[in-house]
């Protein structure tokens, strides 16, 4: 109340102070008493009518942002999907890798196979030795070369240890002695401990291809017709005669040990190359002989094979 008989009520604008006066009414007298009071309830209301208004506007402020903020985010969510459809996923299909690169012609119907062999090796002084190696191949089915474990494979008396699913004996290379590796004089003999994937079996020959050696010249022209001829190859089915000059340009023919030669021709001769950085072809002669032996439903092809090598020049 001011000196002057003023009624003034003090109101709050948003932080602000205003103030409403009631003129004419003496201070101290019951009248002016009276107005104090309606001036006090008026100040009272209208300040109770500015908060509620000020906790309303605040209030729809937070509203419109939660209605804005949802907004957007679904009308991001929705330019994502239109811009990046979902991908189904890829499911892989097992491929299935090619049959192992051997010599020797295996029939279809393998589960596997069981390779002892001999072969020649040439140390750098010369000296040439004989080494026994064994190798087995244990197929998911015939045609899947995907490989299967068949648990302990030994041959002879030595154990194959497993390399990248195959089963590997290369034996210990010793210059100076005649023969390295596993004994095949008397034959091979097969012992396999079996899996759930492949069932347990033994098998043995008692017999082994002898060496063919080479009748025919070493000396070969590339513009004409080659007749390779050998003698031996004793105990064995077939022989397969390669020439090789690179991992590419490899010939190969397969003919009954009996034939005793093998006719190439004047364009397949030309196809290996002549020496290479020191290096010559050669002319491999492979002696072999090869059993079924069916176990339970699967069928595994033993082989025994004997192969011979010569360096041949090429004009």
């Amino acid at each position: 109340m001011g000196d002057d008989g003023e009624c003034s009520a003090a109101v709050y604008f948003f932080g602000n102070c205003h103030e409403f006066r009631a003129k004419g009414i003496p201070s101290g007298s019951a009248k002016n008493n009276q107005k104090s009071g309606i001036c006090s309830n008026f100040g009272l209301n209208f300040r109770m009518k500015i908060s509620i208004f000020t906790y309303n506007l605040i209030k729809m402020k937070k509203i419109i942002l939660v209605v804005l903020v949802f907004g957007i985010m679904f009308a991001c969510k929705k330019k994502k999907n239109e811009e990046e459809p979902e991908t189904p996923p890829v499911t892989s299909t097992p491929t299935n890798p090619p049959a192992p690169v051997l010599p020797i012609n295996i029939p279809a119907d393998a589960d596997g196979v069981l390779m002892a062999s001999e072969s020649e090796h040439e140390f750098g002084n010369g000296y040439k030795t004989r080494v026994g190696k064994a190798n087995a191949f244990f197929y998911t089915s015939p045609g899947n070369y995907n490989y299967v474990d068949a648990g302990t494979v030994t041959c002879k008396d030595s154990v194959l240890p497993k390399v990248s699913g195959t089963y590997y004996f290369a034996g210990t290379l010793k210059n100076g002695q005649p023969n390295c590796g596993i004994n095949f004089a008397t034959g091979s003999t097969w012992t396999v401990s079996g899996t759930s994937s492949v069932p347990a079996f033994t098998f043995s020959t008692a017999t082994f291809p002898s060496v063919g050696a080479l009748t025919s010249s070493t000396l070969i022209s590339k513009s004409s017709p080659y007749v390779a001829t050998y003698t031996g190859a004793a105990n064995a089915d077939s022989v397969v005669i390669m020439l090789t000059g690179d991992s590419v340009a490899v010939q190969k023919k397969t003919v009954l040990a009996s034939s005793g030669s093998c006719t190439w021709t004047a364009a397949e001769i030309s196809a290996v190359k002549k020496k290479v950085s020191g290096l010559f072809p050669q002319l491999h002669i492979i002696s072999y002989s090869i059993t079924g032996n069916t176990v339970t439903t699967n069928k595994y092809y033993i082989v025994n094979s004997n192969t011979s090598t010569y360096r041949i020049n090429t004009y």
